[in-house]
């Protein structure tokens, strides 16, 4: 029986866990309550160098307008609903193509329009930066905010999810949500 040189192990090792590795949270800010436990939220996805700091319409026309249904990212956004839809099992979640046309640009009060007229409370925002650029592979950095479409501030913020692979696969989509649902749970904001 051949034996596996300890340090080729290693390296195997280290090839398949960096593929699609979320670290949790480096931090998190809780900045209000929720009055009833989380019952639905709204998923939008943005790759923007810009913290979501209000959901006004700067902000909106800054990080969040165009971005939200491009065309580039939306294997990643369909695998990022799908997954949270099962991590979120006891929480109802909404796909941003359930209410949005793919690449079409929506103002600000078109934006809020449907975001008012709609059977969820929360919107959920996950926001991408490409913080290091290796070849063929990136290492992305993710801010993810939880608004009550009623209030501008965010009631939540984890900053710090990182991954080191390729996000147009599943299995990225899927870390990703499990560790912003363990964060949430511990932060109090899930039940």
């Amino acid at each position: 029986m051949k034996v596996i040189h300890p340090l080729l192990f290693f390296v195997m090792l280290l090839v398949f866990n960096s593929c699609t590795n979320f670290n949790r949270a480096v931090h998190t800010k809780k900045s209000g309550d929720l009055e009833k436990p989380l019952e639905g939220f709204l998923i939008l996805f943005v790759e923007t160098d810009n913290e979501i700091l209000q959901l006004d319409e700067e902000f909106y026309n800054k990080s969040i307008r165009g971005k939200f249904n491009n065309l580039e990212h939306r294997r990643f956004r369909d695998h990022l609903a799908s997954a949270t839809r099962y991590t979120f099992d006891a929480v109802k979640t909404f796909d941003s193509k359930d209410f949005f046309e793919v690449h079409q640009d929506y103002s600000f009060e078109e934006f809020n329009t449907v975001i008012n007229d709609s059977d969820f409370q929360h919107l959920l925002i996950i926001s991408m930066r490409n913080n290091m650029d290796r070849g063929e592979f990136s290492q992305q950095n993710f801010q993810v905010y939880l608004f009550d479409k009623g209030i501008e501030q965010p009631l939540w913020t984890g900053f710090g999810y990182y991954n080191q692979g390729n996000i147009i696969r599943r299995p990225a989509a899927q870390r990703l949500s499990n560790r912003i649902k363990r964060d949430l749970k511990s932060d109090g904001m899930l039940m």
